[in-house]
């Protein structure tokens, strides 16, 4: 017992006069030392001899519960002796949506966050840049464990991934002081903080954070551009297939939504204070039915309001994230400039087409009321011009002129262009105005991507193109979602170019710079007046004007029937 004691007692000493120390408790296990206390992490050993380090399940707020839950994270005090962090930790409560089916799973107390260093990290030597992974899922759904960052890791950099909030406990709103919202996203600045004062300790360059992610988490993305007073927390930014302006990304009837909720549970009243307190105290089994049930009624309105719980504009406080019209700040450059690379997959809502059986009973509303495709965003107030307006989107993206009978193209190429590219292209040209910004468009259909669809259930041969999330797993490591299967040699090159380019980004500021350059063809700044973008297939090549004719289309619109686009685009 007192030669433990003692064994402890020397980790602890050695590790308080060092940045970065392997002290081995037993064969597999070292030890860091970091503002919170000791931390006891794995060493991971792979086949092909690339090990790494990985510090799983660091709690870096309070558990978000009682009196914490609708309320801004608390960050995490010290903990006594040494944490063990060999194991991921809980996932954050979320609804996943499978085969038109919603299922609730996850729990409160899941602010976690993992670290992920390359063995070959050496003591003293020159920091390494971070890179800084917020995952997507609608605001409703996702977590940390299924990215495994050892492709990443080859490339020399340190990969850190988290859970924050989602769905109805990261951003229910009563637009007022009782519960403002966003919470999820302060979870992020949260996380990002700890990593900023924490990150040295692993050998990580806190002045080299790069911040990325995808749909939803590409969205938040922009929106911590936005915020400003949390400026120097990160020092470049990856967007892949997500913006603030995207109609999905912001949540325009919050209050509305936050009072259904109530009824939904049995809650009578109109009275913020009410609401919450109530909230509060309901527990998540019976919680269930009702987030259901709101989620159902307002599954349509997604595409005009945001999803049921997302980000909204807060009302002006101390403590508020989000309170300007973020279409007038992005155009404006009235945010944190920092470089950029950013893009789209070439036909994003592929992903749709398993919920077109379903959705198509609906969608004759559109044919009926063409002014309902309308956009409250585009800010036509004439409802002679809305009805003109929706008629020429109809026409224009459906040659049979009626949505019931539209093919699957068609409706993938309106919902790609309506939810993905004309708000993301939108982004782009407008922060290349302020800052070097590096746009792609990702076309490559392999075998992992058949995959990834067949698992969503959205693969459809007749619909050309790479959907939604696709190029996720050339990125990371998608053992979860196909086992032990084995990359074919086409997908393996395009897997292994891909993550030299995102990594070479968050090393150099510059995805292809003069001695690192995996493609031998230069990747150009963007400019809006131009839209050159790095185009991705089985090869590379620089085009210019991705769905060109499409967005002048809506470029028209906005300038012959518009006030002025409000919050999105």
């Amino acid at each position: 017992m007192f030669a433990n004691k003692f064994h402890n007692v020397l980790i602890i000493i050695l590790c308080s006069f060092s940045v970065w120390i392997d002290v081995a408790l037993s064969k597999g296990y070292l030890h860091i030392k970091v503002e919170n206390g000791l931390l006891k992490g794995l060493i991971n050993h792979l086949k092909d001899d690339q090990n790494y380090y990985s510090f799983l399940g660091i709690p870096y707020a309070q558990p978000p519960i009682g009196r914490l839950r609708f309320k801004d994270p608390v960050p995490y005090k010290k903990w006594k002796g040494v944490l063990n962090a060999t194991q991921y930790g809980p996932n954050c409560v979320e609804m996943t949506l499978r085969q038109m089916t919603y299922k609730v799973s996850g729990q409160e107390d899941c602010l976690y966050l993992n670290i992920f260093v390359p063995k070959n990290r050496v003591p003293n030597k020159k920091l390494l840049p971070v890179m800084f992974w917020i995952y997507g899922g609608s605001f409703r759904e996702g977590s940390s464990d299924i990215y495994g960052p050892e492709f990443l890791l080859k490339e020399n950099v340190i990969v850190v991934s988290f859970n924050y909030r989602l769905g109805f406990f990261g951003f229910l709103s009563t637009e007022d002081e009782e519960a403002p919202g966003n919470y999820g996203i302060k979870d992020i600045i949260q996380a990002l903080k700890w990593v900023k004062s924490n990150i040295i300790k692993f050998g990580g360059d806190p002045n080299r954070i790069t911040v990325f992610g995808e749909s939803a988490g590409s969205a938040i993305v922009g929106y911590l551009m936005v915020a400003k007073q949390f400026q120097g927390l990160f020092n470049a930014v990856i967007m892949q297939s997500g913006s603030p302006l995207c109609s999905w990304a912001l949540q325009k009837n919050a209050r509305k939504v936050a009072f259904d909720l109530g009824l939904a549970m049995g809650i009578t009243t109109n009275n913020s204070s009410s609401l919450i307190t109530y909230l509060r105290s309901v527990d998540l089994p019976n919680a269930h039915r009702a987030l259901i049930n709101v989620n159902l009624l307002n599954f349509l309105e997604v595409f005009e309001n945001g999803g049921p719980f997302g980000p909204v504009i807060e009302p002006e406080s101390d403590t508020a994230l989000l309170t300007k019209d973020i279409y007038k700040a992005l155009k404006n450059g009235d945010f944190y400039k920092v470089p950029v690379l950013m893009g789209v997959n070439s036909q994003e809502s592929k992903f749709l087409n398993s919920m077109l059986s379903f959705a198509r009973s609906v969608f004759f509303l559109y044919d009926i009321s063409p002014s309902s495709l309308v956009r409250s965003a585009m800010n036509i107030k004439s409802v002679k011009d809305q009805r003109i307006v929706g008629t020429k989107i109809k026409q224009y993206y459906f040659k049979s002129k009626s949505f019931v009978d539209g093919d699957d193209s068609e409706f993938a190429n309106f919902f790609s262009d309506d939810l993905f590219v004309r708000p993301i292209t939108k982004t782009a040209q407008f922060l290349s105005r302020y800052v070097p910004v590096y746009f792609y468009v990702f076309d490559y259909e392999g075998e992992i991507g058949k995959i990834w669809l067949n698992f969503a259930a959205t693969y459809n041969k007749n619909v050309k193109g790479v959907a939604h999330a696709t190029e996720l797993w050339y990125l990371w490591n998608p053992k979860w979602l196909i086992g032990n299967f084995s990359m074919s040699v086409e997908d393996e090159v395009i897997s292994q170019r891909l993550v030299k380019l995102w990594t070479n980004f968050a090393t150099f500021r510059n995805p292809t710079p003069e001695t690192q350059n995996p493609v031998d063809v230069k990747w150009p700044k963007m400019r809006s007046s131009k839209m050159d973008y790095f185009y991705i297939g089985e090869g590379v090549m620089i085009r210019r004007d991705f769905k060109g004719a499409n967005m002048r289309f809506w470029e028209e619109l906005y300038c012959n029937y518009s006030k002025g686009p409000v919050g999105t685009y």
